[in-house]
Order: structure tokens, then sequence, then C-alpha cells
């Protein structure tokens, strides 16, 4: 069993998880979904996360501190790249909306940064068009931001 700087973030953001879930059982029902809806798969893999944090061994412990270092030693332009497609995610989000612009760009994420393949790709927009439409504007009802684009050109 280790106690270390991930476990203590795992158990944070479990607290947090929970606690929202707890503040959001007294909302009305319309408004208690959004928050059960991201607060209690949250909960649950962070305990889930938690039980794998405290079963480590301390020798993995320093082997993963290891590897990692290694890893960033090897690839040290990631955080470059991390901002890089935040910042390709932002602008493409406010160009394009979430409906038209989440898709195409979790698609190009998977594929140019993931290096993995146009199948998967394509799967991965395709499930990202389906949550966004299917959750939001058919279950949930709701209108999401179209882009500034789309808003210009309609």
């Amino acid at each position: 069993m280790t106690f270390d700087g991930r476990t203590a973030t795992t158990m944070v953001m479990l607290v947090i998880f929970a606690g929202a879930s707890l503040l959001a059982l007294d909302l009305p029902t319309k408004a208690r979904f959004m928050p059960l809806l991201i607060g209690v798969p949250g909960a649950i893999l962070c305990a889930a996360q938690l039980v794998i944090d405290l079963r480590r061994k301390p020798e993995d412990v320093a082997r993963q501190g290891a590897q990692a270092a290694q890893d960033q030693g090897e690839d040290g332009q990631s955080e470059a790249q991390a901002f890089l497609w935040l910042g390709l995610f932002t602008v493409i989000l406010l160009c394009f909306g979430f409906i038209l612009g989440g898709p195409v760009i979790v698609g190009a994420f998977v594929r140019f940064s993931s290096r993995d393949s146009w199948q998967n790709a394509l799967f991965a927009a395709g499930g990202t068009f389906a949550v966004m439409y299917g959750m939001f504007i058919w279950l949930l009802e709701l209108s999401l931001f179209q882009g500034f684009f789309l808003e210009w050109l309609l």
C-alpha cells in the first residue's frame, strides 16, 4: 500500500465528485440531472482509481516514476503539443460550435496526436457527435453554441 501525490489527487477528486453529487440531490429534478450525470460516474471512477492506487507496491511507484522521467526526456515537446491541441480545441469550438467542431477536433486528435488509425479516429468523431447530439440536443433538449462562423453565415 502506497500513499503519494497521485493517491492524494485521487482522493481530492473523489471528494469533489461525491460532494457535487450530494449537493445536486437538493436541486429540482431537471437541474439535478447534469451534475449527477457527471458526478456519479466521476465518483465511481475515482473510487476505482483509489483502490488501484492504494494496492500499488512501493517498488511499482519507483519504477513508474523512473519510466515517466525517461519518457519525458525522450519526448520533450509533450507540453507544447498539449497547449497546441488545447488552443486548437478552443479555436475550432468557437468557430464551428460543439456539434460540428467537437467531432472534427476529436477525430483529428485521435488520428494525429495519438497516431491512431483513421478507423479509430472516425469512430471517436462519430461517438462524439452521437453523445453531443443525443445527450444535449435530443435528451436534454438544450441548444448548444453553434460557433461564430455558423452564426455569421446563418
